[in-house]
């Protein structure tokens, strides 16, 4: 037999693949190949898989796509009525009737401060902030109630320094450590005549409540002024030399010399208005940094396209500035008041050292001139005590401040409302 004879026989003999035989094969193939485990997976695999039926045609999400990249215009061959109809129950989910259920579905609607509060107090660091400014401003209210040894009488002599009147025999000099009655001491003769024998702890506390409200005061005026001309600085074009060279030129002066030469005329007016002079000399220069701050961002953002299409409708320059800039400046605003409270309560300090601030004998009390009066000579390094008082609050609090402040610049950007 010939060799193509042979040929014919083997094709003659071989069975027609019939789609029963297909499909055997097929399974035969499956399990060969695919371990049991595999299998699973692909078994689950294919339940994920969802079917979208377009017309009387239905396709994996896979295969939806690549079929539409092949051929873009069978989408103008779909029928979007018998599309939605055969859809319905994977494109809606029914979850009731009534008016609490359709109540549900209603968005909760954006608020700026409930999402910047929300954001803040999620942060640790933030909460233990808050938690030691407040705790520190209710001490600095009723602190010096819990001691009736008022320092203002006490230098003043009603109250006798013996045995007999408030202090105990042990009094030496001023000088007596924290004990369970004094809890700060008592400030030692190395303070001076006003403040030796007093009690440290009404001292701290009288001088903290002063210290809050002129930071207070001198950081919204700080905030107010250099908001306002930070904005027209970067907004109007024909200012912005001439400030620039104001600010050099105040930049350029040391800043102690102008206090002292500011003081040499205010000073027959402290007795009547001292808190109101020492915030014009805490506050004087204080907005420049802002407003050069404020300055630069407005020149970022005034040449954005909706700020053009403003100018062109007509937007008068102070709708354009409260409207369209500075809203995009509140996580600086807000930061900064929080960074300047405890800024100028420092600065105070060091115009105590150099005899800048307010007049003791008036009764005035600050953290600075306990503070100042504490390190007087080299009675601090026998007794430590002297400098307890002032740096329990005044380390407590800046570092509180600085971390709420850093805390308050990332929950007021808008971008973090996610």
């Amino acid at each position: 037999m010939s060799e193509d004879e042979n040929k014919e026989n083997q094709q003659l003999e071989t069975p027609v693949a019939t789609p029963e035989v297909k499909e055997a094969k097929k399974e035969e193939k499956q399990q060969i190949i695919y371990a049991p485990g595999r299998k699973k997976q692909r078994q689950k695999k294919a339940k994920k898989e969802k079917k979208i039926i377009l017309g009387d045609k239905s396709y994996t999400e896979e295969d939806l796509f690549s079929t539409f990249e092949e051929d873009p215009r069978m989408a103008s061959t779909v029928s979007v009525d018998s599309t939605i109809d055969a859809n319905l129950d994977d494109l809606f989910k029914v979850v009731g009737t009534n008016e609490e259920n359709i109540e549900q579905l209603d968005a909760v609607p954006y608020s700026y401060w409930r999402m910047t509060f929300s954001y803040l107090f999620k942060k640790p660091m933030a909460i233990i902030s808050v938690v030691i400014i407040v705790l520190i401003i209710l001490l600095a209210i009723f602190g010096p109630m819990i001691h009736s040894y008022d320092p203002i009488l006490v230098s003043h002599g009603t109250v006798l320094r013996n045995p007999d009147g408030v202090f105990t025999d042990e009094l030496v000099g001023g000088y007596l450590g924290p004990n369970s009655k004094y809890w700060f001491g008592l400030c030692g003769s190395n303070m001076g005549t006003w403040f030796e024998g007093t009690d440290m702890w009404t001292d701290v506390w009288l001088g903290t409540r002063l210290s809050l409200v002129l930071g207070t005061v001198v950081a919204l005026i700080e905030v107010v002024v250099g908001i306002i001309i930070g904005a027209l600085w970067g907004y109007i074009r024909w200012l912005d030399p001439i400030l620039i060279e104001v600010r050099n030129f105040i930049n350029n002066i040391p800043e102690i010399l102008l206090d002292i030469l500011l003081m040499q005329f205010f000073t027959p007016y402290m007795a009547d208005y001292g808190f109101w002079i020492i915030v014009l000399l805490l506050s004087m220069f204080s907005w420049i940094g802002l407003a050069g701050f404020v300055r630069n961002q407005i020149i970022i953002i005034r040449n954005r396209e909706y700020n053009i299409a403003s100018q062109t409708m007509g937007t008068n320059t102070v709708n354009m500035i409260t409207h369209n800039l500075l809203p995009y400046l509140i996580s600086v605003i807000v930061t900064d008041i929080s960074t300047a409270i405890p800024a100028a309560i420092s600065a105070e300090v060091g115009l105590s050292f150099f005899n800048l601030s307010f007049n003791i004998a008036d009764g005035d009390i600050t953290l600075g001139q306990v503070l100042t009066q504490a390190v007087n000579g080299t009675a601090f390094l026998s007794h430590p005590y002297l400098l307890l008082g002032p740096f329990i609050v005044i380390i407590p609090l800046t570092v509180g401040f600085f971390y709420l402040g850093l805390a308050l610049s990332d929950a007021t950007d808008p971008r973090t409302h996610r």
